[in-house]
């Protein structure tokens, strides 16, 4: 074991153990999934949402959270500094142990394997350039006669299709005046306009509110922050394309 890595080069490794820890409740493998994956500052290792923010995310209530939160700190998952509750929420990070369990994994996943087979390792792969019998120096293959020869199997092949990977999307209720206000000061510090113009508004248990990519906006350190901001342009695109849509289907009427 060579020790522990950033948690942002063992954070699959991590993911995957926490799975398969059987002695772990499905609430509070639910609560660990949400803060790695949606709270975590890559590179403090640390995440800080509310107990009322991971509540109406996981759809729990405040007291299952504690409780899951407690399980997490007591079989060695996370190392929870409480708040005060007054502007301090509790602070979550992964712990040394496991951080230390995910590591180890990841080494044995990295070491490489011998082509020996007298070790236990794969066959050695056959020399494509022939060898002088009379001890002369390996002849290279000859790759223009190759590349003559082969035909190209991409000349053939379909056009490469260029994919965007989705943003998760939260849930931020309007009760939430302070996340909104700071929504809507980020987006005009970018030059965006109004939160209400990007056709983000919907309802969850009877509650108004926006899907917006994370409860808070995100700070200069968020690597995040451009992915972000894209998602919002795009939305912009999408809304005047539709405006021009509809413009047409009234005209042609």
């Amino acid at each position: 074991m060579s020790g522990a890595r950033p948690f942002r080069d063992v954070k699959l490794q991590w993911l995957q153990q926490l799975s398969c820890d059987k002695d772990l409740s499905d609430s509070a493998r639910s609560v660990a999934l949400y803060i790695i994956t949606t709270h975590l500052n890559g590179h403090t290792e640390k995440a800080w949402p509310s107990y009322q923010t991971i509540a109406d995310a996981t759809g729990k209530s405040v007291k299952t959270i504690q409780r899951a939160v407690r399980e997490l700190e007591v079989k060695g998952w996370f190392e929870v500094q409480r708040g005060n509750g007054v502007g301090h929420n509790t602070e979550y990070r992964p712990s040394a142990a496991s951080i230390l369990r995910a590591s180890d994994a990841r080494e044995k996943t990295d070491k490489v394997v011998t082509l020996y087979p007298d070790k236990g390792g794969q066959n050695r792969p056959e020399r494509r350039s022939d060898v002088s019998g009379e001890g002369g120096q390996i002849r290279p293959p000859n790759l223009e006669k190759e590349k003559i020869n082969k035909p190209n199997a991409r000349e053939d092949a379909p056009p490469r299709v260029e994919t965007r990977r989705a943003v998760p999307l939260v849930f931020v209720a309007e009760t939430k005046a302070r996340q909104i206000e700071q929504w809507r000061g980020w987006l005009i510090d970018q030059g965006m306009p109004a939160l209400e113009k990007l056709g983000l508004r919907t309802m969850k248990c009877g509650k108004c509110g926006y899907m917006l990519p994370g409860h808070w906006p995100p700070d200069s350190s968020n690597p995040s922050a451009v992915e972000w901001l894209t998602f919002f342009r795009q939305r912009l695109d999408e809304i005047a394309k539709e405006g021009a849509r509809q413009t047409e289907v009234r005209r042609a009427s």
